[in-house]
């Protein structure tokens, strides 16, 4: 008799999503918050966030011009990153990753512009000492008037203004991705947009924290960190986690408890990973930092750092167990799948190793062609909080 070989479809242990995905998310996400803080100086005005605005718009760009490289290693083959231009466009209202194409084009050239409204007075001064990038960058506007540097405070204000909810929209539409997949109880929730972008604010200020003393005492001409500003991060992280911490709450109790059949799925994988959840998610990369930011513990710098630190890498922990996590959990298996992402290869540990080389690649870029040391320096002039 001739053997038979069925194979059976809709049973698989691969996953969609591997590592590059949650990768992608903390970027995106880390971006979204760096350009709202910026936007505290350049859109809200609070003078306290002018010495960082600059540095703080800078890395918005830099990681979302990183970001989709994740996806485009997803992908497998780097050519097929063509189809989300050529086909699809006719489910445009109805496509989530549609809206995500154009988001990531406009984002970045809108940051990119602002920061060129924002930094242009000092590219004319570089300019006129022969620096040709510099001139470059002016776009042939050699005026510093008054009157000119009035038009770039309404240009850059203009720009922020539509770059928040831009900003906002670029790492929502990610969670609204996930929120849309009514095969997976961990992601269906309408709720998921938004905690992605509690969170998001989190990584962000966390990421914030451990660059800014460094660029501070290393890379500026003061060689001074400003203590006051680390506090000042430190406590608006702890807001930020507030609110990050009641979307979890109500994401989790209501589907816990108020979901359907799902919610056996969700109580189920929540028993298995409750001590790694629990105490490192939680109470390590949340907890913890909440009560540095809250006490007198923000004004000693190295607790803070540790704060920030923890903070962002238990953002990402967060997307993983979202990602990866919510596709262990079964559906026609008896049984929860597994995944250990590879060493090499596309879509490995290597990859976003590689990933983040490039970001540290981007800064490097960025920090020599933007003077943004002299714009700090003249924000702090006249400030003695700098120690």
């Amino acid at each position: 008799m001739d053997s038979v070989n069925t194979i059976i479809s809709t049973i698989t242990i691969a996953k969609p999503w591997g590592i590059d995905i949650p990768n992608y998310f903390w970027f995106t996400g880390s971006s979204a918050a760096a350009f709202i803080i910026s936007s505290f100086a350049h859109v809200f005005g609070w003078e306290k966030y002018k010495p960082i605005a600059g540095v703080s718009l800078l890395m918005a760009f830099v990681l979302l011009v990183a970001a989709p490289l994740n996806l485009i290693d997803d992908l497998r083959q780097p050519g097929r990153v063509l189809n989300f231009f050529m086909y699809g466009w006719e489910n445009f209202p109805t496509s989530p990753m549609k809206w995500g194409v154009l988001l990531l084009m406009a984002y970045p050239i809108l940051i990119f512009f602002e920061a060129q409204a924002l930094y242009r007075p000092y590219f004319v001064k570089q300019a006129k000492k022969g620096g040709l990038l510099s001139k470059l960058f002016t776009f042939g506007n050699m005026d510093v008037s008054k009157e000119a540097l009035e038009k770039d405070h309404k240009k850059g204000y203009i720009l922020g203004a539509i770059g928040i909810p831009l900003a906002l929209a670029v790492h929502g539409y990610t969670g609204y991705i996930m929120g849309a997949v009514h095969a997976n109880v961990m992601y269906h929730t309408p709720l998921m947009p938004i905690i992605f972008l509690a969170s998001a604010m989190v990584s962000g200020t966390g990421l914030l924290i451990i660059l800014i003393p460094l660029f501070q005492r290393f890379l500026s001409s003061r060689k001074k960190v400003d203590r006051d500003m680390v506090a000042t991060l430190a406590r608006l992280l702890s807001w930020f986690i507030v609110s990050d911490l009641v979307m979890r709450f109500l994401w989790l109790t209501f589907s816990l408890t108020f979901g359907n059949g799902e919610k056996y799925a969700l109580y189920s994988y929540f028993t298995l990973h409750f001590a790694d959840t629990f105490w490192i998610d939680y109470v390590l990369c949340l907890f913890i930092p909440l009560v540095i930011g809250f006490t007198k513990l923000r004004n000693i710098p190295v607790v803070v750092y540790f704060g920030g630190i923890v903070t962002a890498v238990g953002v990402w922990i967060f997307r993983w167990n979202t990602v990866i996590g919510g596709e262990t959990i079964p559906r026609t298996t008896p049984g929860y799948l597994n995944y250990t992402p590879p060493a090499f290869g596309q879509d490995s540990i290597v990859s976003v190793l590689s990933n983040w080389g490039i970001l540290f690649a981007l800064v490097c870029a960025v920090l020599l062609i933007f003077p943004w040391d002299e714009e700090m320096e003249d924000c702090y002039e006249g400030v003695e909080n700098a120690k």
